[in-house]
């Protein structure tokens, strides 16, 4: 079978691309300049040169496809709206528009359990609303799942979203680097006591699960959250972390109120700046460090028969290892 998968250059597209010529897939990638990537090297791999910004060529790239993997989007704490919504849902309605036009098959949306807005979740499932919280990068999300429906009742295609929390593993360039840091300066403080859960996802788990998602008959329509089963802290998180890099972990602890105070005022102020990197703390940095992000993932388990093989207990030491040999741990932590 032809997979198309776009965003195949980034962190869990990338792992998508192994998983699905692991199945025995012939894949098709969307790439901006071919001749550069490292994605042309691999057998079974066809490398077409394109954008999501350009409609009439995603119909010639899609020629042939039957699925379609759509991984491509602009991801950080920190983004301009009128960049998210570029990209993440006018680029993912584009993409749409060239499957229905192409006869692919079916589409596998990545979207992400912040749809679902900053608050509190203990064991929300799908059955929840989409929540709109003024933060570009989850507003622009939960307007790429609307495409999606969209595009599902226009065009009849069949789609299927799922929903990982915060993404990690070999690769990650982005998530847990940032915190290793924070760790390694001795500049990690925890909001509150640290009790609040997190909801993690090894990146071979979630490429594992747009594949079911792919092949589920009863998938068709439905959006699925991904968990890894567990009911993990942020202390209990740091510190198998610290205790796998050998550094201290942090005892540092800020009332709430404060934390949230503080992230507004250098949040405003960063802002009127027009600074390019996001502060240390931001209001949706209190995402990962104040709510609640426990998830429940039976709706998954039981229509498409997944179940995490990685829980951060069996995830952090693959990881930290790929850092160790690419060099990648920040030189705080190699340092302390």
């Amino acid at each position: 079978m032809l997979c198309f998968v776009t965003g195949a250059t980034g962190f869990v597209g990338g792992r998508l691309v192994d998983g699905l010529l692991e199945e025995g897939h012939k894949v098709r990638v969307l790439v901006r300049r071919p001749g550069g990537s490292p994605l042309g090297q691999r057998g079974g791999v066809e490398l077409v040169q394109g954008d999501l910004g350009d409609p009439g060529g995603l119909v010639d790239a899609l020629r042939g496809a039957e699925r379609v993997f759509h991984c491509a989007g602009l991801v950080g704490d920190w983004l301009r709206h009128d960049d998210a919504r570029r990209i993440n849902v006018e680029g993912t309605r584009a993409l749409l528009s060239a499957c229905a036009a192409s006869g692919v098959e079916r589409v596998v949306h990545l979207s992400s359990l912040s749809v679902y807005g900053l608050g509190q979740h203990r064991g929300t499932d799908e059955s929840a609303p989409l929540r709109y919280s003024g933060d570009a990068y989850i507003d622009s999300k939960i307007d790429a799942e609307r495409m999606v429906r969209v595009a599902a009742d226009r065009d009849g295609l069949q789609v299927v979203v799922v929903r990982p929390g915060f993404i990690y593993g070999p690769g990650d360039l982005r998530f847990l680097p940032k915190l290793l840091d924070a760790l390694g300066r001795r500049q990690f403080v925890y909001v509150g006591d640290g009790s609040k859960l997190l909801n993690l996802s090894y990146v071979d788990d979630v490429a594992r699960a747009m594949c079911l998602a792919a092949g589920e008959p009863r998938a068709v329509g439905e959006a699925y959250n991904l968990t890894d089963g567990t009911a993990t802290s942020l202390r209990h998180f740091v510190e198998g972390l610290c205790s796998s890099l050998g550094i201290p972990a942090p005892t540092k602890k800020i009332p709430p109120p404060v934390a949230f105070a503080a992230a507004h005022g250098v949040e405003r102020l960063a802002r009127a700046r027009n600074a390019k990197e996001a502060p240390r703390l931001t209001v949706g940095r209190m995402r990962f460090l104040y709510y609640n992000q426990h998830y429940s993932g039976e709706k998954a388990q039981r229509e498409l028969g997944y179940t995490a093989k990685y829980t951060y207990r069996e995830g952090i030491s693959p990881t930290l290892t790929w850092y160790r040999e690419h060099g990648l741990l920040p030189d705080s932590v190699t340092a302390a």
